[in-house]
Parts: structure tokens; C-alpha cells; sequence
């Protein structure tokens, strides 16, 4: 298995890697509420200027469709909402923190 940023590959054959299931999740909002995240994502570490624009550079500078890269980032916002909808009041959290969440999901553009 090898490890970047939080995405994982497997290589269940010895041989293709597949991408693994998710795993690693924090969220430091509530911790480090400095607006930065820890690496670029493309051209900046600013969560509030994190949009489809940001993912569309990103794309290109890694030569990947942009269509799919931006399908797939609105498919994987749209499911975050779901089930943090579904699931924030069951999760062992501070009200603090689900509050630093909610907050910070409202200055993420791509949100």
C-alpha cells in the first residue's frame, strides 16, 4: 500500500493498483481555524478559494479530463452533504466542532 495526501492504492494482484476505500478522516477546522490547508491543492492552500476553477487547473496541469475531474468532484461534494446530513448528530463529536464544520462548508466554494 503506499500513501499520499489520504489517497491510497492497493495492489491486490502484486502487480494493478486499484485506488483503496477511503480511510484518515479529520477535519482540523476546529482545531486550525487559519483558512490554509497543509498543501496546495493547485495554485493555493486557501479553502475559500477552493472552486471548480482551482479543480479545473488542477486537472489540466495533471493532464486529466476536466469534465470528469469536476463530475466527479461535484459527485463526491453532493455525497459528503448526504451523509454528514444523515450522520453528523450520531457522530462523537462536540457540538463545537460540527459547528466549525458547518461554518467552514460555507466558505468552501466547491461546497
Amino acid at each position: 500500500m503506499q500513501h499520499l495526501k489520504n489517497w491510497s492504492l492497493t495492489y491486490p494482484d502484486r502487480r494493478h493498483g486499484v485506488l483503496a476505500p477511503a480511510y484518515d478522516f479529520v477535519s482540523t477546522v476546529a482545531y486550525i481555524p487559519d483558512g490554509e490547508a497543509a498543501l496546495n491543492f493547485s495554485c493555493t492552500k486557501r479553502f475559500d478559494q477552493f472552486s471548480e476553477d482551482e479543480l479545473s487547473h488542477l486537472a489540466a496541469r495533471a493532464r486529466l479530463p476536466q469534465r470528469l475531474v469536476l463530475e466527479t468532484a461535484r459527485e463526491t461534494v453532493e455525497l459528503f452533504r448526504q451523509y454528514w446530513r444523515a450522520e453528523k448528530a450520531s457522530l462523537p463529536l462536540e457540538a463545537s466542532v460540527v459547528d466549525a464544520v458547518e461554518a467552514h462548508l460555507r466558505t468552501v466554494p466547491i461546497a
